[in-house]
């Protein structure tokens, strides 16, 4: 609990989490919770409850807004999640090295700030760290197969309402297990591995017969889009181009997964953790436990081959090498040689990290004051859109900025786009957002992108958007110059007024 204490500290003492998503998904939470009693929600967002496979968060969120504020409610939820996952480690690190290990809890905590919690993907870590418990639940409970297969039923669908990808990745991680322990197996029974298999498939069939009624299941690209995407760019004549900026994407991920404040310095310091890790292992005072051979095994074929898309869900590539990171350190315990000074070692290289990540994410309270100070300017109960200018699709700290066009909602009350897709959410646009979203949808293709911000600007304004907010990623891609007049400035935030009298 100490460490999970210390390894919280970069939560605790920023004002707002630099998450790309995570505020996009709050808004929701807090529309959802007050649509009834919100005229300006209900005439913008409409709810869609329905089964689909990650909208448990959405109902644990809705619910604890009846009695936590809304603006401790993204901070309450982040430490649920990443206490969860910790926990997730500590018990599946239990269940198969027979303790609990310092070394391990250690070098979860980098790994709890990793490149998917930035990207604010809260239903899957969720799920993620309910699957690490399962797996632990599943390890311990060999002996007993009826209150095996009972709960782990129980937790099965509470990871499925989590998110697909963790149901996926909770059955991938109790079948490597059952895998692994048939292959130590002597001699190696045919029938033991058969009941061990079967009772994890007992564990999918209800959650497989939940997707195939769920919206989800009718998302664009079925299963995944990777086939017609290589049909496309073999087509086109780009497919290597494609296949070597995927090889650079998947790189930074893995040197990434546990991700700081830039690439060079997450690449330096995995170095460092390698060296120490590296001679931990030669010393024979760490070693991995053989269970986790065929589970590890499993990560790394996901690391290598998982497409970027998968059952409606995009960036699934991204979310591997997290997945084979928690897998191999769940399964370190000590060996018979001694680890001397490389355990503080390694205690002093995670309390680094951990400190410079607090100061960092700090560092977010002076930003935020200029985005109420601007956002402050607009009259109450607008519909305002949002617009990082520039961004690439992950940008680093502080040049972030996704967190805040979210924030006119959840801080301020207007009423601004928010994720609203069918197949994967309980919410719907509908009113003047629904308006301008499918008048966006019509825009060329090059307004995708962030590289003309001003053409998207006019596009904003033809959709009937009354105001927009800018916020400049960074100092060399300033901000664009525009012939709506500038309603107030502060700090890296403008805001726009597109139309007159609205």
């Amino acid at each position: 609990m100490l460490l999970l204490a210390v390894g919280l500290l970069p939560l605790i003492v920023t004002p707002v989490l630099p998450l790309i998503d995570f505020y996009n998904h709050v808004g929701r939470f807090q529309v959802l919770a007050t649509l009834t009693d919100n005229p300006l929600f209900a005439a913008n967002y409409a709810p869609a409850w329905d089964i689909l496979p990650n909208v448990l968060l959405d109902v644990i969120a809705v619910a604890a807004l009846h009695i936590v504020p809304l603006w401790l409610l993204p901070h309450l939820l982040a430490i649920f999640i990443l206490s969860v996952l910790f926990a997730g480690v500590a018990m599946l690190n239990r269940a198969i090295t027979g303790h609990t290990r310092w070394p391990a809890l250690l070098l979860t905590l980098p790994l709890l700030y990793s490149w998917i919690f930035n990207w604010g993907f809260a239903g899957f870590l969720l799920g993620l760290g309910l699957g690490l418990m399962g797996g632990a639940w599943w390890q311990t409970q060999r002996d007993r197969p009826v209150r095996r297969v009972g709960f782990a039923l129980v937790l099965a669908l509470a990871i499925f309402f989590c998110h697909a990808l963790a149901f996926g990745l909770f059955g991938i991680l109790i079948a490597s297990l059952e895998l692994g322990h048939w292959w130590q197996q002597r001699p190696r029974r045919l029938a033991t591995l058969a009941s061990g298999l079967g009772q994890c498939a007992l564990l999918a069939v209800v959650p497989a017969l939940l997707f195939l009624a769920s919206r989800t299941a009718t998302a664009s690209g079925g299963v995944t889009n990777a086939d017609e995407s290589l049909a496309r760019l073999r087509a086109q004549g780009r497919l290597l181009d494609r296949l070597a900026e995927l090889a650079s994407q998947r790189l930074e991920t893995i040197v990434r997964v546990a991700e700081g404040w830039s690439y060079p310095a997450d690449a330096i310091w995995s170095l460092l953790l390698l060296v120490l890790l590296g001679l931990a292992f030669r010393r024979r005072a760490l070693q991995l436990a053989p269970l986790v051979a065929v589970p590890a095994l499993a990560g790394v074929v996901l690391v290598l081959l998982m497409p970027p898309a998968l059952f409606g869900s995009g960036y699934v590539s991204d979310r591997m090498p997290l997945f084979l990171a928690l897998v191999l350190v769940a399964g370190i315990m000590p060996g018979p040689g001694r680890l001397g000074l490389l355990l503080p070692g390694l205690a002093t290289l995670v309390a680094a990290r951990l400190l410079m990540l607090a100061a960092q994410w700090h560092g977010t309270a002076a930003d935020l004051a200029d985005f109420d100070a601007v956002v402050r300017a607009l009259p109450r109960g607008q519909v305002v859109a949002g617009l990082p200018v520039r961004a690439t699709p992950h940008e680093d700290m502080p040049n972030r900025c996704e967190m805040y066009p979210p924030l006119l909602l959840v801080r301020h009350g207007h009423a601004t786009p928010l994720f609203a897709i069918r197949t994967a959410q309980p919410l719907e646009l509908r009113g003047r957002l629904a308006v301008a979203r499918d008048e966006l949808a019509l825009r060329p293709p090059g307004l995708q992108s962030r590289e003309r911000p001003e053409l998207v600007v006019a596009a904003y304004a033809r959709a009937g958007y009354p105001y927009v907010l800018l916020c400049q990623v960074a100092a060399d891609r300033p901000l664009p110059e525009t012939p709506y007049p500038v309603v107030a400035q502060a700090g890296r935030f403008r805001l726009l007024k597109l139309a007159a009298g609205q």
